[in-house]
C-alpha cells in the first residue's frame, strides 16, 4: 500500500491499495494459485496517522499527490493476477507516478530487512 499524507501540519493521511474484492473467496485462492485473472479492487482510506513502524518514506511529489494518486488508480486494470498484476505492481507503479523515479521500492528492498 502507499500512504500519502498531502500536508505535513494535518495528521490525516490517505491509503492507496489494491486486493482481491473479496479476499476471503474460496475461488480467490484457488484462482491466485494458478495465476488466473479475479476481480480487484482499489481501495482509498483515509488515516488520522501516519504507522511509525513496516513502512517507509520514499519521497516527494512534485504535484498534488491525492489527485496523481486517484488519476492513477482510475486508470489501473482490476483484474488482479498474483505475481504480474497484484498489489506490488500497483504499488510499484503509483510510487514511480508520484515520484517520477522508477526502481524506489527495490532499493528500499535491498537496504532494509523487508
Amino acid at each position: 500500500m502507499v500512504a500519502i499524507k498531502p500536508d505535513p501540519s494535518h495528521p490525516q493521511a490517505f491509503v492507496f491499495d489494491f486486493q482481491p474484492q473479496d479476499p476471503e473467496d474460496f475461488y480467490a485462492a484457488f484462482s491466485a494459485a494458478f495465476q488466473r485473472p479475479i476481480p480487484g479492487l482499489v481501495l482509498k482510506r483515509a488515516m488520522t496517522r501516519l504507522p511509525k513502524s513496516r513502512c517507509w518514506f520514499v519521497g516527494y511529489s512534485s504535484s498534488d499527490g491525492v489527485d496523481v494518486a486517484n488519476k492513477f488508480s482510475e486508470d489501473w486494470q482490476t483484474d488482479l493476477i498474483v505475481g504480474k498484476h497484484d498489489c506490488r505492481h500497483y504499488t510499484n507503479g503509483l510510487v514511480e507516478c508520484l515520484t517520477g523515479e522508477q526502481g524506489v521500492l527495490e532499493r528500499i528492498r535491498a537496504n532494509s530487512s523487508i
